[in-house]
């Protein structure tokens, strides 16, 4: 259990009880919680403050994204319904609903095999599996969110250094600025600066992959399914999104990768149609495509001293079942838990920090398998693996316990 200690002596009073670097999809929703608990927090972004501007809520923002020429140029999240749910409780989803588009179904199929799987909301009682939402809205709508929250918040800032002691944590600005915490969370990615200050050394599994980032707009209805269809190259994933437009996850082969970027875009729209087949009828058109190799990134340690790393900062996945950020806050919300301010009076302490690693470390090691599995098992032009495939897919379709096992371990939830 957590062991309090008397609260720092003048001479060792922090500026914040935590600093979190990164004001991003994990930051922003992370601060707020941490917030409302009644810490002191410090949010520290290295991008400039966005427009002022933010959607009404019950604006139809199907519409308004077509309008204005957007709906094809997002970039996009699937939340599992087990983030939704955290949200709701911490009171941050009503003002992200309105842009959110329910997945009502899954559809899990393998290109040129007849096994499939299918996951219904109604099958589990539940009102969607999960949603997507538009990375920007997301971000736009948490930062006004925060203005209203006790947050000492410094966009346009980047940390350069971080000094590390036995009682609190040091960050320098660019601004030439510092701040002490007894506790650094680090949000800000892949190149972490606060990983860098740890000495924490980071592994690297490339999946000989890259994949193809998106949205296409269809002819018809998507009715809230989501597709992840496997093919000889790996996962292509189409999410729904508001209206009839749907986000897409296009796994390619490396040497693929300098063709499709000089493709035109009806070419690659077409390139896609043939892909994915036509469930979903004939696609409209395309938008600005993204193309980036995949790798998994992981850190040796999340914690260090006074200083707990996430999201990207600690781990990078394949994008095969949307599983990375959704992880991810499955670690904010033990985190928020631990550090429950009735009872801590120290965030940074060892202690802490270890409770917070033990709890977390199964569902991680058990989500780093699967998806590993996934990306390399659903892959090949073989027969006879893609039969055995196809027959996997077949077997968790109809064998119920199986099913309500991958369904919990995908949504994020437990007692199905």
């Amino acid at each position: 259990m957590n062991v309090k200690r008397p609260s720092c002596s003048s001479e060792h009073s922090n500026d914040v009880d935590i600093s979190i670097v990164g004001a991003g999809l994990l930051g922003l929703p992370l601060a707020l919680a941490l917030s409302a608990q009644g810490w002191s927090v410090g949010l520290i972004e290295a991008s400039k403050p966005l427009q002022e501007t933010v959607p009404d809520e019950t604006m139809d923002v199907s519409a308004h994204s077509s309008v204005n020429g957007c709906a094809l140029k997002q970039r996009c999240t699937a939340l599992s319904i087990g983030t939704q749910k955290w949200l709701a409780r911490n009171e941050l989803w009503n003002c992200l609903a309105a842009d959110a588009c329910a997945i009502e179904r899954v559809n899990v199929s393998h290109k040129g095999y007849f096994g499939a799987t299918r996951l219904q909301a109604a099958e589990y009682g539940l009102p969607a599996l999960g949603y997507v939402i538009n990375n920007l809205n997301y971000v736009q709508r948490l930062r006004a969110a925060c203005k209203s929250a006790a947050l000492d918040i410094r966009f346009d800032t980047r940390v350069v250094s971080v000094e590390h002691d036995e009682h609190f944590v040091t960050l320098n600005m660019d601004s030439g600025a510092s701040q002490k915490a007894s506790l650094l969370i680090a949000a800000d990615g892949i190149n972490s600066v606060v990983r860098e200050s740890t000495g924490i050394a980071t592994s690297q599994v490339d999946y000989d992959q890259a994949a193809v980032l998106g949205m296409v707009e269809l002819t018809a209805a998507h009715c809230g399914v989501a597709h992840e269809r496997f093919t000889s190259t790996g996962p292509l994933a189409l999410l729904p999104r508001p209206g009839l437009f749907m986000n897409f996850v296009d796994c390619i082969e490396p040497c693929e990768q300098a063709v499709i970027e000089k493709m035109t875009d009806d070419e690659y729209l077409a390139r896609l149609q043939t892909r994915f087949g036509y469930r979903l009828g004939k696609f409209k058109q395309v938008g600005p495509r993204f193309v980036m190799p995949l790798v998994r990134i992981e850190s040796a340690a999340q914690t260090s001293q006074r200083t707990v790393l996430m999201g990207n900062a600690m781990r990078l996945l394949h994008p095969v079942g949307g599983q990375g950020y959704n992880l991810a806050m499955r670690d904010v919300e033990e985190l928020v838990k631990v550090m429950d301010k009735a009872t801590v009076s120290d965030p940074g302490s060892d202690s802490l920090l270890s409770e917070f690693s033990m709890a977390r470390s199964a569902d991680q090691k058990s989500i780093v398998r699967l998806t590993d599995m996934l990306a390399r098992s659903f892959r090949g032009q073989a027969s006879l693996p893609g039969h055995l495939r196809s027959s996997a897919l077949l077997g968790l379709d109809t064998i119920t316990p199986l099913r309500k096992q991958f369904a919990s371990k995908t949504m994020g939830i437990t007692g199905l």
